[in-house]
């Protein structure tokens, strides 16, 4: 956006942002038409103090006014920007609905922390990854679809102790584990012309969330094989449908038994 551009945005907003502070100095809120108008007439980013205001009222964020300290961006003068304590009250006062109330989350964010709390927010959805399915909720509204939707049934552990996962013949699939602490797992397997590929993540809302390391195996005393890795488990929210970032191959001729077992063992980081 040019100068000029800017300009007219600004010269027909500042009377709208002063009646967007006025609205927000006296009420709680759950959405804003005209929020834009208090964002940064530079960088477009919410304004939060320190605010600061030239001559002519053109109101920026504390980032530009060290870009641009000692002449206006708009006015193209030189000029002396004050702190403007007005909107820094009305600001502070505005607060916004969470995106993730119908998810369960009733917080009430500061306008401008609204976009950092979402990032965290526990109540943030996963998603399921079968193809065509819209479904989106919490983990523990994805475990009961889970459930009910495909029949898929979940398989509780405890940390740090070692659990079979079946394979039957050389035909993979899904499953879902749930550890004490309630978070939620997935092994996905796939058959590749070597054998059967194994990806296990911890799905969560966000990458940011509790980190889990992952510990797999396979044997066979006729032969003598033995063959196992550890690894850090990805997080993922399923947005992208099922995990395919496999980690652990079951060879082929290991697939002959009518049951192959692979101990898991799943460790809190």
């Amino acid at each position: 956006m040019g100068k000029r551009q800017h300009r007219e945005k600004d010269e027909g907003g500042v009377s709208e942002r002063r009646e967007v502070a006025a609205a927000g100095a006296t009420n709680t809120i759950d959405d804003l038409e005209n929020l834009d108008n208090l964002e940064c007439l530079i960088c477009s980013e919410p304004l939060r103090p320190p605010i600061f205001q030239c001559t002519m009222r053109h109101t920026i964020c504390l980032s530009c006014h060290d870009k641009f300290p000692d002449k206006c961006f708009f006015c193209s003068n030189t000029t002396v920007y004050n702190r403007c304590l007005e909107l820094e009250h009305a600001v502070e006062s505005i607060k916004l609905a969470c995106s993730n109330g119908k998810h369960g989350c009733t917080a009430r964010i500061t306008y401008y922390q609204k976009e950092e709390h979402e990032k965290d927010c526990p109540h943030a959805p996963c998603f399921c990854p079968v193809t065509g399915c819209s479904f989106k909720g919490p983990t523990a509204t994805l475990l009961e679809h889970f459930s009910r939707e495909y029949k898929w049934r979940s398989t509780k552990f405890i940390y740090n102790e070692a659990f079979g996962v079946r394979i039957r013949g050389d035909t993979p699939g899904s499953c879902i584990l749930v550890g004490e602490d309630g978070h939620i797992f997935m092994i996905n397997m796939e058959m590749e012309p070597a054998g059967i590929v194994i990806s296990v993540c911890s799905i969560q809302p966000h990458i940011t969330g509790s980190k889990f390391k992952c510990r797999l195996s396979i044997s066979c005393s006729e032969t003598g094989y033995y063959q196992a890795a550890e690894f850090q488990m990805r997080i993922i929210n399923l947005y992208d449908g099922m995990p395919k970032d496999f980690m652990f191959l079951v060879p082929k001729g290991l697939l002959r038994r009518a049951i192959t077992i692979v101990p898991v063992t799943i460790t809190p980081e």
